[in-house]
Protein backbone atom coordinates (compact mmCIF):
# COMPACT_ATOMS: atom_id res chain seq x y z
CA UNK A 1 0.00 0.00 0.00
CA UNK A 2 1.25 3.48 -0.76
CA UNK A 3 2.14 5.93 1.99
CA UNK A 4 1.06 9.55 1.53
CA UNK A 5 2.63 12.43 3.45
CA UNK A 6 0.65 15.45 4.58
CA UNK A 7 1.77 18.72 6.16
CA UNK A 8 -0.37 20.72 8.57
CA UNK A 9 -0.70 24.37 7.58
CA UNK A 10 -1.40 25.38 11.18
CA UNK A 11 1.42 23.74 13.19
CA UNK A 12 3.73 22.50 10.42
CA UNK A 13 3.60 18.85 11.53
CA UNK A 14 4.39 16.30 8.82
CA UNK A 15 2.46 13.02 9.08
CA UNK A 16 1.80 9.93 6.98
CA UNK A 17 -1.37 8.18 5.86
CA UNK A 18 -1.18 4.65 4.48
CA UNK A 19 -3.90 3.47 2.15
CA UNK A 20 -5.36 3.39 -1.30
CA UNK A 21 -5.82 6.33 -3.66
CA UNK A 22 -9.34 6.76 -2.24
CA UNK A 23 -7.85 7.12 1.26
CA UNK A 24 -5.63 9.92 -0.01
CA UNK A 25 -8.67 11.86 -1.23
CA UNK A 26 -10.42 11.84 2.19
CA UNK A 27 -10.20 14.81 4.54
CA UNK A 28 -7.48 14.28 7.14
CA UNK A 29 -6.85 15.94 10.48
CA UNK A 30 -3.43 16.69 11.91
CA UNK A 31 -2.66 14.20 14.69
CA UNK A 32 -0.73 16.87 16.61
CA UNK A 33 -3.16 19.82 16.69
CA UNK A 34 -6.37 18.43 15.11
CA UNK A 35 -6.52 21.00 12.30
CA UNK A 36 -8.06 19.87 9.01
CA UNK A 37 -6.06 22.51 7.10
CA UNK A 38 -3.57 19.98 5.72
CA UNK A 39 -1.97 19.66 2.29
CA UNK A 40 -0.39 16.65 0.66
CA UNK A 41 3.38 16.96 0.73
CA UNK A 42 5.66 15.93 -2.11
CA UNK A 43 7.57 12.97 -0.77
CA UNK A 44 10.65 11.19 -2.00
CA UNK A 45 10.74 7.47 -2.53
CA UNK A 46 13.45 4.93 -3.02
CA UNK A 47 13.60 1.81 -5.07
CA UNK A 48 16.14 -0.97 -5.11
CA UNK A 49 17.08 -2.88 -8.24
CA UNK A 50 15.85 -6.46 -8.38
CA UNK A 51 18.16 -9.05 -6.92
CA UNK A 52 19.92 -11.41 -9.29
CA UNK A 53 19.70 -15.09 -8.51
Amino acid sequence: MPIYEFKCSKCGDLFEVMGSYAERQKEHACPKCGSTDVKQAISLFSAAPPKSF
